[in-house]
């Protein structure tokens, strides 16, 4: 109703609800063109297989496992607060969210006191609630799925802090999971490498800038990446070498303009990018013609 308020042709926008069965079918339908898909790495997969059955254009945009580097020289303050709202906000659901943070390991303990309390001061609670910006999770089994990760990392050795107070405004249900800031120095492990999509942000410290960079770079995802730094060499360092399709500075890795591409590298991405012009490049198709034009009547 309102993208026809808006102007949008009846039928130009179809929304079909349904699970992994429906979105098979759907890609398998003979009047598809093309297929453009946002999900996870299982999801690129199951489209992929699709569109190369049937030789059809494939656009997707896999997620992410998103690092923000925040080095010595940065103001730790707004670096906090800004991490700290691009990983817990939405509940850290949405594919930019800031999973990861970098720390210069002279300051990390700083920055640590100073990036707890930042998420501290974030509201939790009733969605409804306009000052809210952490809500539930999407479904009880993903608040499961969360909390078995969480007590994996616990299990595996990671330092575990979680935010010590009931979401305000609301009963305690199966779909809350408390703001979770787990710090790890195994690269390696699960809690690292694994995209968690909900309110766990991961801390490691980087003994000095090619630690940071190699920590950044090492998991399979690689849609955005962000720098906290006042040195502009450090920042053209950081675009020359950060592996993923969206870079900032000093600014968390959640949130997208939609004018510009939007593209992950690796894992993240398949196929063109999204939004702006790469749009065209997407959903249109180019065509040469040979042959003079034909005179006019």
């Amino acid at each position: 109703e309102l993208l026809h308020d808006a102007g949008v042709p009846e039928g130009v926008v179809v929304l079909l609800e349904g699970d992994v069965e429906t979105a098979r079918a759907l890609m398998d339908q003979p009047g598809i063109a093309a297929i453009t898909l946002t999900g996870g790495t299982a999801a690129g997969l199951a489209a992929r297989i699709a569109s190369c059955r049937r030789a059809l254009p494939l656009q997707a945009e896999l997620g992410g496992n998103n690092a923000a580097i925040v080095w010595s020289d940065a103001d730790l303050d707004a670096a906090a607060a800004a991490v700290a709202a691009g990983a817990f906000e939405a509940a850290g659901q949405r594919c930019t969210a800031n999973r990861r943070v970098i720390v210069a390991a002279p300051i990390a303990e700083d920055f640590r006191q100073r990036l707890q309390q930042a998420i501290t001061a974030l509201h939790w609670g009733d969605p409804l609630d306009p000052a809210s910006c952490i809500g539930p999770v999407i479904s009880p089994q993903s608040a499961r799925r969360l909390e078995a990760l969480i007590e994996r990392a616990r299990l595996a050795g990671a330092d575990v802090w979680r935010l010590n107070r009931p979401p305000s405004g609301v009963h305690s249900g199966p779909c809350w999971v408390a703001p979770t800031l787990i710090e790890t120095t195994d690269p390696s492990s699960e809690i690292v490498q694994e995209e968690s999509l909900g309110p766990i942000l991961v801390l490691q410290r980087a003994n000095d800038w090619e630690e940071s960079l190699r920590l950044c770079n090492a998991v399979r995802q690689g849609l955005a990446a962000a720098l906290f730094s006042e040195d502009p060499e450090r920042w053209r360092q950081f675009q020359q070498r950060a592996q993923a399709g969206i870079l900032k500075r000093n600014a968390s890795t959640a949130g997208a303009v939609a004018e510009a591409p939007f593209s992950g590298w690796k894992q993240s991405g398949i196929g063109p990018a999204e939004h702006g012009a790469a749009d065209d490049e997407f959903y249109g198709r180019w065509q040469t013609v040979y042959g003079a034009a034909p005179e006019s009547e």
